[in-house]
């Protein structure tokens, strides 16, 4: 009797095995119709019934693991998922088919447990699926980052770093270090900090050769309000790159944000000197100078520089008629603030505040071109026609002002 049952038993276990090899062969044979015959006429059928007997076989493998049968080889879970990985690889890649949706995903994760299961079985087609599939993200990730979708990029690229990094891992391939960079990139660009800043200090641990990575993640740590880990990583930076002239500008920032006015300042001037062409930093030297008292002439200069670089310059426009127009404005003050037996006085001041109200006129008559909706230009030219006593020029651009306030 004991005999019989052993007997029963044993045959139990080769039919279900059996019938796993049979759903494996029936998948791989419909899978091989598609690829000889029906794929150049983009027919589906026998792709979808190569999915169906796949399904079938990975459930049967996953019970013969729920129950840990010892007769379920690793080669034999490898060459299953395989398969699984191959069919809907090429179902992701049929076009306008409800079959696509989540294929890749579903390829990728196939092909990963069937390398878990041994790295030695179908590894040639396993590389080959994760690799289209890493390309096929990294594309996406492109297009989304072209098109400023800096989300939708962020998650395309962090995909096709994840895949490369399943190959890397068992020692088929190399680490996708520009997959890994451009979702730094773009993390940083969807406003997600933590994320681009764990992304941007794995790239340094990897020495990826980018002096951008140094700034960007000296930036992020100074915006965080971490100083002290911005500056450390700028002079990380300076010592892997001594001869680069960009971190000039990040310690400008980071001297800037301290309050070191006069630091800045000196690493300012040098900065415009090694780039004389970058009208930002004669605009940066403007606005510092501008701040420091007795030093609005400096300050003028350096704005003026900017101008001649780039005319169109809209901040530095306006920074420049303001101060001019600053200016005006504290001689009207002090001369509403003067006795009536001080008129001598007045008319001095009167006429050196209308000198200084028609020195910044053009320069915000030419920021108005640039920016013709900017409240604070209208404003600013009201008020100096009124003081140049044109009531009709002021009532024009009061107009145009409060139309836009009330829009």
């Amino acid at each position: 009797m004991k005999n019989i049952v052993v007997l029963l038993v044993l045959a139990i276990l080769t039919q279900f095995a059996y019938a796993q090899s049979k759903n494996m062969n029936t998948a791989r044979n419909h899978l091989n119709t598609y690829l000889n015959y029906d794929k150049a006429e983009s027919k589906t059928v026998s792709l979808e019934k190569a999915q169906v007997a796949i399904d079938a076989a990975v459930e049967e493998v996953k019970a013969l693991q729920a129950a840990n049968d010892p007769k379920l080889k690793p080669n034999t879970v490898a060459k299953v998922y395989s398969y699984k990985a191959q069919i809907y690889s090429e179902m992701a890649a049929v076009p306008n088919s409800p079959m696509t949706a989540d294929a890749t995903e579903k390829a990728v994760e196939a092909a990963k447990i069937s390398l878990e299961a041994d790295k030695s079985v179908s590894t040639v087609q396993n590389i080959q699926i994760l690799d289209g599939a890493r390309i096929k993200v990294f594309n996406d990730g492109i297009t989304g980052y072209e098109n400023g979708e800096y989300e939708k990029a962020y998650h395309s690229f962090t995909k096709a770093a994840a895949i490369s990094d399943i190959l890397a891992q068992r020692g088929l391939g190399g680490i996708d270090s520009s997959s890994i960079a451009m979702s730094a990139y773009s993390a940083q660009n969807a406003g997600k900090a933590d994320e681009a800043i764990a992304i941007y200090e794995r790239l340094i641990a990897m020495q990826y050769n980018d002096v951008q990575i140094y700034q960007q993640l000296a930036t992020l740590y100074m915006a965080k309000g971490e100083d002290a880990k911005g500056a450390a990583t700028i002079e990380a930076g300076k010592a892997r790159y001594p001869a680069s002239k960009d971190f000039l500008i990040a310690e400008i920032n980071s001297l800037l944000k301290a309050g070191k006015q006069q630091e800045a300042v000196a690493k300012m001037e040098e900065a415009a000197s090694l780039f004389p062409d970058n009208p930002s930093l004669y605009f940066a030297l403007g606005s510092t100078y501008e701040g420091i008292p007795g030093m609005k002439d400096k300050a003028e200069s350096y704005y003026q520089k900017a101008l001649n670089i780039k005319p169109d310059f809209f901040d530095a426009l306006y920074n420049i008629g303001a101060l001019f127009y600053n200016e005006a404005a504290e001689k009207v003050k002090q001369a509403n603030e003067l006795p009536l037996n001080k008129q001598k006085e007045y008319d001095v001041l009167t006429k050196e505040a209308q000198a200084l109200f028609s020195k910044a006129l053009p320069f915000f008559d030419k920021a108005l071109g640039v920016e013709p909706n900017d409240m604070n230009t209208l404003i600013a030219l009201k008020e100096i026609h009124a003081n140049l006593g044109d009531m009709k020029k002021s009532g024009e651009y009061k107009a145009r002002f409060e139309g836009l306030k009330n829009k």
